[in-house]
């Protein structure tokens, strides 16, 4: 009987991974990043997230923008390739990326992450590889 216990917590585990994943996915999906600018980036090296603090866009007709973070979980790859701008870089699309190889130099070690986001802005591309997102709101 205990076994069976420990299957169905195995299974709910993997389903709970699997709506996480979704959830990810959707986010990029759903929600335009169109004009979002990129205020500040910072990285948490203890917990391997990096955080986008976005003046995003909340109501397009009456222009109406809201401060946001747009964190991304278990990074193991963060590359910034702009030109030099003038003002906030402003992002103009994020597609995921899975045809791109993995930059995790360790994967006998580290669990692989699940996805490869490339994040184009106004002044060229950044690219991130994660397992998972999440937009929190500012308070």
């Amino acid at each position: 009987m205990k076994a069976k216990c420990e299957v169905r917590s195995t299974m709910y585990e993997q389903n709970l991974a699997y709506l996480i994943i979704q959830i990810s996915c959707m986010l990029f999906d759903e929600i335009s990043f169109h004009d979002a600018a990129i205020l500040e980036v910072k990285e948490d090296t203890f917990n391997q997230t990096i955080d986008f603090l976005l003046d995003f866009p909340a109501d397009w007709e009456n222009s109406i923008f809201e401060k946001k973070v747009l964190r991304f979980n278990d990074v193991v790859f963060y590359l910034k390739k702009e030109m030099p701008f003038s003002g906030y870089t402003t992002i103009m699309e994020i597609a995921l990326n899975d045809d791109e190889p993995s930059y995790n130099i360790l994967p006998s070690v580290f669990e692989p992450t699940k996805y490869k986001a490339k994040i184009n802005t106004t002044a060229g591309i950044r690219l991130i590889e994660f397992s998972s997102v999440e937009m929190l709101e500012v308070i």
